[in-house]
């Protein structure tokens, strides 16, 4: 039987070994790599010799992310700062893993004002109505 001590310093030996790492480390920021929108419909699921599995949501959402895979493994590897330990990705429709790949908490950011004031169409219409002449409330 093998002492723990030494299979660590067999494996760590091994240069793919602390390569797995950084690219681990690298997707991590798999949000900030794809975006807010396509990271909640995808997760990196494992890493593998240059290769990344991606569960995505649907093929609509794995389709969007071919369209893009040289964007996303270009970012991938200026994250690592390492060119080549990217490679491919490959995409499956499948619940989205919560693997090794927990994202990184976001920066603490002052909240910012959202481009689409959240109020129903009624609350709009209600707010111009209310600015209308009498003869624009008798043309409706």
């Amino acid at each position: 039987m093998k002492k723990v001590g030494k299979m660590l310093k067999d494996a760590i030996g091994r240069e793919e070994v602390p390569r797995a790492a950084r690219a681990h480390a690298a997707l991590r920021s798999w949000p900030q790599v794809v975006g807010k929108m396509l990271a909640e419909r995808s997760a990196p699921d494992r890493y593998d010799k240059g290769t990344v599995w991606i569960s995505v949501q649907g093929s609509a959402w794995a389709q969007e992310l071919r369209m893009i895979k040289p964007v996303i493994i270009k970012k991938l590897s200026a994250i690592a700062e390492e060119e080549g330990l990217f490679l491919d990705l490959r995409f499956g429709v499948r619940p989205a893993s919560q693997g090794p790949f927990e994202p990184l908490p976001e920066p603490e950011r002052p909240p910012e004002k959202p481009l689409v004031p959240d109020i129903s169409i009624r609350e709009i219409a209600e707010r111009r109505m209310a600015t209308w002449t009498d003869e624009e409330r008798t043309r409706t």
